[in-house]
């Protein structure tokens, strides 16, 4: 009877200590489940203030300028301090989120969260850190001080470098983890980092750039840069006849010398020149080397350092880098700094006629009693015909500086400086490290670099005539890919046009005689020496319309497929070049660069390879792929 008794007193507590066990699971339950659903809505409100957030920045960014900033900088605060709060919120989600790659459509989405995420807090926080170190920078730019506040700008910049440094570093991690992802099936989401893509190398390089500006304005030293100013009526390799060379000092932000003259007046003839080029003795029958002609390689690099010599030599000043621009870069700076007074000039000289300006002013300069006459004009038109030049950028700097820069649009000149880059009518190469890799990262150092197991074309035009007859000539270029049985082949085409009046060079004339105006030293016949650069490699199996073809190993690799010929006004003369591409170059997926050459305006261009084609405009560098490759 005890026993039993027991027995129903163990069970009743085994049963009340079920059912409390019970009660608290549930309990715990619901707790968990309120506590997940009280994480996930605020991680919900966090994400989509962050998402607010990038829609007033987007808005702010979409006319970007100076008195923007302040905004973009409170919204990039309130954006990094949302994506922290919703991964902090979020994360007992993201720790099982990769549980669910199994999940139809989405499940590679889900899995890639936490990356997503944290790429997100990397950027934002990168940005917070770099809006926050540069405000100084920014808010002496938007007082208007122009050149005059570079001292100070110089000061900031150094103050700045931590918070910079830690910015590129955290952009470094987005990126890395943006490597590590696949493709996300979100639309939304995929456009989004379709965007962000391109963005994250540039914006890390000018992080970088911005911590090298210090050095760069000669905070620790003085620096000073090769100036050279390239005629692409009479284009060069790398975009025009060097027609003015000099360069600028700049000590702790202040630029504390600067010349700019006729290049002809920097040769020393007391200094030994070097041997020219075997191809620039052969067809402009040079037989020294100066300054003026150094720009016969193609990448501007390797012809910066040629150049960088012979004024050290002749002039005796060391540099620690080369800026070079051609007539289209002049075009977009004025329009942006100007308008400018020009000395001699009755009216503002602007971007639109800043060039029509700099032609009148070759014919008939100022203090000169006559214009350039047949066969090379007085002695006082010839030493006077180039200050325009310098002129121009006496007027610029003016602007530029003390109260003359209080009216100067800062947004305006970023975007021309940058599309000049970008258009390769301006170019720089420096000595700087972390300057240098920038630049060449970006392709505005001016280096020919084709890519690795990608087809590669290069058309380099150069005018051997000793006359301005680019100024009329329209080239068109057509590249065909076809694959046979011995692999790929490329096909170019290249048709030039001589637009000016036939028959206003009925006898082609190479003396270098001068006419009364610019317009008759273009109204002439066109000597082209054309250069096709090739990938490494190519076998040449069929040339038409050069004199002479030529296949030779050239810069960073290429082969070069060159010859001359002749081209009239008004007529029309076509190359074409058929060529075997090295094994090197894959069949699928076909990739190819095309570079486009500096001082041109833009070629028409077809591009063909199997079903997949494109014509546009070489106003840049294209990238062309074909996933299915010749055919």
């Amino acid at each position: 009877m005890t026993d039993s008794i027991n027995h129903t007193a163990q069970t009743q507590r085994a049963s009340r200590l079920n059912r409390i066990l019970a009660v608290a699971l549930v309990v715990s339950l619901l707790a968990l489940i309120g506590w997940l659903g009280w994480r996930g809505a605020r991680a919900g409100l966090y994400a989509r203030a962050a998402l607010d957030d990038l829609d007033r920045l987007q808005a702010v960014m979409a006319e970007p300028s100076l008195d923007a900033l302040p905004r973009a900088q409170a919204d990039i605060a309130s954006l990094q301090t949302h994506l922290v709060e919703t991964r902090a919120a979020a994360r007992p989600f993201l720790r099982i989120a990769p549980l669910f790659g199994w999940a139809p459509r989405f499940g590679p989405d889900l899995e890639q969260a936490p990356q997503l995420v944290d790429m997100a807090v990397e950027v934002s926080t990168a940005g917070r850190l770099a809006v926050d170190a540069l405000a100084p920078v920014v808010e002496l730019a938007r007082a208007g001080g122009g050149l005059d506040a570079l001292p100070e700008a110089v000061a900031a910049l150094e103050a700045a470098g931590p918070s910079l440094a830690e910015a590129e570093a955290r952009l470094a991690r987005a990126e890395s983890l943006r490597a590590s992802m696949t493709p996300l099936a979100e639309p939304r989401l995929a456009r989004q980092l379709e965007r962000i893509d391109p963005l994250l190398p540039l914006a890390r390089g000018a992080l970088t750039l911005a911590q090298a500006a210090p050095a760069l304005l000669g905070a620790d030293a003085p620096r000073t840069y090769l100036l050279l100013a390239q005629n692409s009526d009479e284009l060069r390799a790398t975009g025009g006849f060097i027609s003015g060379a000099g360069h600028v000092t700049v000590d702790r932000g202040r630029i504390v010398d600067l010349t700019l003259k006729d290049s002809y007046a920097v040769d020393n003839w007391e200094q030994p020149k070097p041997e020219p080029p075997a191809a620039l003795r052969k067809h402009m029958a040079a037989d020294l080397w100066v300054l003026r002609d150094t720009n016969w390689s193609p990448d501007f690099t390797e012809a910066a350092d040629v150049a960088r010599a012979l004024y050290a030599q002749d002039q005796g000043v060391m540099t620690d880098g080369a800026v070079a621009l051609d007539l289209e870069a002049v075009r977009l700076l004025v329009g942006a700094v100007g308008p400018l007074q020009v000395s001699g000039i009755e009216q503002p000289v602007t971007g639109d006629n800043a060039l029509d300006w700099m032609k009148r002013a070759w014919e008939s300069p100022v203090g000169a009693t006559a214009g350039p006459e047949s066969g090379g004009g007085g002695d006082a038109w010839w030493a006077k015909r180039k200050d325009f030049m310098g002129e121009l950028v006496k007027a610029a700097l003016a602007k530029v500086q003390g109260g003359g820069a209080a009216n100067l649009d800062l947004t305006s000149v970023g975007r021309a400086v940058y599309d000049a880059l970008e258009g390769r009518h301006l170019q720089i190469a420096l000595d700087e490290p972390r300057a240098r890799a920038f630049f060449a990262e970006q392709g505005w150092d001016g280096g020919l670099r084709p890519v690795d197991g990608a087809d590669f074309l290069a058309v380099v035009d150069s005018n051997v005539g000793f006359n301005k007859a680019n100024l009329f000539v329209r080239p068109r270029i057509d590249y065909r890919i076809v694959r046979d049985a011995g692999g790929l082949v490329g096909n170019v085409t290249i048709t030039y046009d001589h637009t000016a009046p036939a028959g206003t060079a009925a006898v082609c004339d190479r003396s270098g005689a001068y006419g009364e105006t610019y317009e008759d030293l273009a109204t002439r016949c066109y000597w082209n020496y054309l250069r096709v650069h090739t990938p490494g490699g190519a076998e040449l199996l069929e040339a038409t319309g050069l004199n002479d073809p030529a296949v030779e190993p050239a810069e960073r690799g290429t082969t070069s497929i060159s010859g001359d010929f002749t081209l009239l006004p008004g007529e029309q003369h076509v190359v074409t070049l058929r060529y075997r591409l090295p094994d090197s170059v894959r069949v699928a997926p076909y990739r190819l660069l095309i570079r486009k050459q500096a001082g041109t305006a833009g070629h028409p261009l077809t591009v063909a390879a199997g079903a997949c084609k494109v014509e546009t405009a070489l106003t840049h560098d294209v990238w062309f792929e074909c996933v299915d490759g010749p055919r």
